[in-house]
């Protein structure tokens, strides 16, 4: 029988290869430290499109874990919880490509309303690797996640600052831990970004300490409420998106930006695009707002992530 690790050992010292090893789950990512420990959750869906007002989730996954609220050290992970559900119309061929999953797959297919929801409610924070697409469609399936703190992993850790290209998550796995995983399946998605929040970078800090930083702090959402038209490519290079009217959204440009940057923006907004007035609207969001449709029941005043 091959020796594959003295085989890999070989070809890894000829600079010429480098070889991936499967995602194996672990129980654990750290010690705890003194710290309290909270629970967390790692959640991907899988949809029949992008759209959460037409389309639906066709897969849910939540994986539970632990970690210590000082140092973000993953030190407990639960049984993941998987369900499929039948969307009431055939999946587009590509999501079928894209995930595997089928019509037959998921006929006579619902989540566990109740199941789930437990899941949601026990969690401190809710983790998915784009929170801005995944959130919509749980709160629309499972209003007990209105109101929860919910961190992206995507946006609230420095992956780039770390010296990484790109940001999504299969990439992520190969070039940081060197390890492939099948991905477009909820429940693997779950386990891979929990690898990856859990394994720290070179300088010892963990990412998901990271997403817990971001997470803990306010952004504020600037709206250029009546930008005169003519300011429309100002604004979009500096990064502002536009919202149509729709969900109870102001029909205006936008933009989020940490509290500690609103002085700057808004002076640039007033030099910029308001000739020396203002007009903007200052809209603040926690981690229980973020990612967020508009229109939503507004979270209550408790701590957002502790």
């Amino acid at each position: 029988m091959a020796d594959w690790d003295a085989v890999i050992r070989e070809l890894e010292a000829t600079g010429d290869y480098r070889v991936l090893r499967r995602l194996v789950p672990q129980p654990s990512y750290g010690a705890p430290d003194d710290s309290p420990r909270k629970r967390a959750l790692i959640l991907d869906t899988e949809t029949t499109g992008l759209d959460p007002r037409t389309d639906r989730i066709i897969e849910l996954a939540l994986l539970p874990f632990e970690y210590s609220s000082g140092s973000g050290a993953i030190t407990d992970i639960g049984a993941p919880v998987t369900f499929l559900e039948d969307p009431g119309r055939p999946i587009p061929p590509e999501v079928v490509d894209l995930t595997g999953i089928t019509d037959a797959m998921v006929a006579g297919q619902r989540i566990d309303d109740a199941a789930a929801s437990r899941e949601l409610e026990a969690a401190s924070l809710i983790v998915a690797h784009n929170a801005a697409f995944d959130r919509p469609f749980v709160d629309r399936r499972l209003p007990v996640s209105r109101g929860k703190a919910w961190g992206c992993s995507l946006r609230e850790v420095p992956w780039r600052g770390a010296g990484y290209a790109s940001s999504a998550l299969e990439f992520l796995l190969i070039k940081k831990s060197r390890l492939f995983f099948d991905g477009h399946r909820a429940e693997a998605d779950c386990h891979a970004l929990l690898h990856l929040l859990g394994t720290p970078f070179e300088d010892g800090i963990s990412p998901l300490r990271h997403l817990l930083d971001s997470a803990r702090q306010p952004t504020i959402r600037l709206w250029a409420i009546g930008a005169p038209f003519e300011q429309k490519d100002a604004l979009k290079a500096r990064r502002y998106r536009w919202s149509n009217g729709e969900d109870g959204r102001p029909k205006s440009w936008f933009r989020e930006v940490r509290a500690t940057d609103l002085e700057g923006e808004t002076a640039w907004l007033k030099a910029s695009v308001y000739g020396g007035r203002e007009g903007w609207k200052v809209e603040k969001l926690t981690a229980k707002e973020r990612y967020a449709e508009s229109g939503q029941p507004r979270a209550n005043g408790d701590p957002a992530v502790s």
